[in-house]
């Protein structure tokens, strides 16, 4: 999907109101050619939602304050539920590397440590969006 247009929801969940990371994200997204929609912040069902209006090929989830695999538990399913399955999903931000494969074993494509330039997630997106399925 490299030269096609991608379009990125990047969400927050519920009550994590940081921001600076992932308006960082944000920038370096839409500076790679990618339309990007910033939700801010949301539970899991309303993601999901915005998800299927926006029409987006990719979910990412920015992360602070813990919660991810609840986060994880709940968004994978919403997703499907809505026929989203293959939407590619991604996670950002503090997360324990130990979450890492679990996460993945809910069906977050990949999990990204805080600190990392903004291309090594675009170079993901545009490898991977349209590419995959959820499990």
């Amino acid at each position: 999907m490299s030269e096609e247009h991608i379009k990125v929801l990047l969400a927050k969940k519920k009550i994590d109101v940081h921001g600076r990371g992932s308006k960082l994200i944000a920038r370096e997204l839409r500076d790679a050619g990618m339309e990007v929609v910033y939700f801010r912040f949301g539970v899991a069902e309303e993601i999901a939602e915005a998800a299927l209006q926006e029409d987006v090929d990719v979910v990412a989830v920015s992360i602070m304050t813990s919660g991810q695999m609840q986060i994880a538990r709940e968004l994978v399913p919403a997703l499907k539920k809505r026929g989203m399955d293959q939407v590619l999903v991604i996670m950002g931000g503090i997360i324990p590397e130990v979450d890492f494969e679990p996460l993945r074993e809910l069906g977050v494509h990949r999990s990204f440590p805080p600190g990392l330039p903004g291309g090594v997630v675009a170079d993901y997106i545009r490898e991977n969006a349209g590419t995959v399925t959820l499990v």
